[in-house]
């Protein structure tokens, strides 16, 4: 990645602009049944690092008042708080479908400022790297198309977060299951709408 391009992450990280404004509908999850969010299915269970994960909860997500993806998290055991699902070792994954096309740039840039707003600087600073590879996964695209699928999987065999689109691998690997909890910050931190977190812990919206 060129030195730019990481210089312009960092400003971004340290920059003081307001975050984007983000809602969440939520999905809740019965045992054992694939949830369908906005006509996409997710499963149930899904293998990673020799274990079963578990589907902890689906959503949609809104960048402004536009719906935009629907995302989910799979843990090895499923948690109804933030705090316990943060907190689980061992492997797992987000993923989310684009319903609609979007601008892979925008989309980068949102994710990069979510995670700003909610990791700590110790976490970015520790991180800043992964961080750097993160914001340019999609950077050789103009766009995500409606119906694109992007999953980001953390297995703890060889400490790694891989990125695919489309069942494609992009972008670096990363490393660390730190800054996999910090990109769950990105759908579940302190500064993310409560139905947000409430939507990836399989609660029902209050």
């Amino acid at each position: 990645m060129s030195t730019s391009r990481r210089d312009a992450l960092f400003l971004m990280l340290s920059a003081s602009a307001a975050a984007p404004v983000w809602a969440q509908s939520q999905a809740p999850v019965a045992a054992g049944a694939p949830v369908e969010v906005e006509g996409f299915k997710f499963d149930a269970t899904f293998p990673l690092g020799g274990k079963s994960l578990q589907l902890n909860g689906a959503a949609v997500s809104f960048i402004l008042s536009v719906r935009t993806t629907v995302v989910a998290l799979y843990l090895q055991r499923k948690h109804t708080t933030v705090e316990g699902a943060l907190a689980e070792p061992g492997p797992k994954r987000l993923c989310f479908y684009s319903l609609r096309d979007i601008s892979a740039k925008d989309l980068s840039n949102t994710f990069i400022d979510r995670l700003r707003k909610n990791a700590t600087s110790d976490e970015i600073a520790g991180n800043f790297i992964q961080i750097a590879q993160f914001g340019s996964a999609f950077s050789n695209r103009s766009k995500l198309m409606k119906g694109d699928f992007v999953t980001l999987d953390y297995n703890p065999q060889n400490n790694h977060t891989d990125m695919t689109l489309n069942g494609q691998h992009i972008g670096e690997t990363m490393t660390g299951e730190p800054f996999f909890r910090m990109l769950m910050k990105i759908w579940m931190g302190a500064r993310v709408r409560e139905s947000t977190r409430e939507g990836l812990v399989g609660q029902t919206a209050g």
